[in-house]
């Protein structure tokens, strides 16, 4: 006698999803925006890095960009505004030039998202350090007129040079957690 096996199920047809599936997608769906969250509570902590206020930029600016590009569902755009806000009270610099930063860079990456999508690295790393240093330059501007005096110019430089630089890392990082934590639900 045969062991009897259920029919196998049709394409577009899906068993209910119970509590604790619905639980596992939305931790995983909050990962990216937690990862923003906990970078830049790590970096703005004194911990005497080199470095350390252009970076906390650099790399929250590469993970907004990134995900934007290629899961927008797990970064809206009222997740990039009170992470801006977030990170605009924990950098202690002039309120609201990190969010318009963020806000910009979130535009952008949402604008331009069916062509950076399909486009290699290469092109999407340009993309990025174009972007990155126009949105740096605008910091400047703003953290210039609101301090009554033009500011110097080094450390901005220095960010742009820094967020593009850890870009391959942080993309390598975000391929990572993409295959493994966010998309891999199939296999939880």
């Amino acid at each position: 006698m045969k062991a009897f096996t259920p029919p196998p199920l049709r394409p577009g047809i899906h068993p209910r999803s119970g509590l604790a599936s619905r639980v596992d997608q939305g931790m995983r769906r909050s990962v990216p925006c937690l990862v923003v969250f906990f970078v830049t509570l790590v970096l703005s902590a004194p911990l005497n890095l080199p470095g350390q206020v252009e970076l906390m930029p650099a790399i929250v600016m590469a993970l907004v960009f990134l995900w934007s590009v290629f899961l927008p569902v797990v970064m809206p755009s009222l997740a990039v505004f009170a992470l801006g806000i977030w990170a605009d009270i924990l950098s202690f610099g002039p309120f609201g030039v990190l969010l318009l930063m963020m806000l910009i860079v979130h535009g952008v990456a949402l604008s331009g998202r069916y062509t950076l999508a399909r486009a290699n690295f290469f092109m999407l790393w340009l993309v990025f350090g174009v972007v990155m240093a126009g949105v740096t330059a605008l910091q400047w501007v703003l953290c210039s007129a609101l301090a009554l005096h033009v500011v110097e110019f080094l450390p901005f430089v220095f960010e742009t040079v820094l967020s593009f630089g850890s870009f391959p890392v942080l993309y390598a990082g975000f391929v990572w957690t993409y295959r493994f934590v966010v998309n891999n639900a199939d296999h939880s």
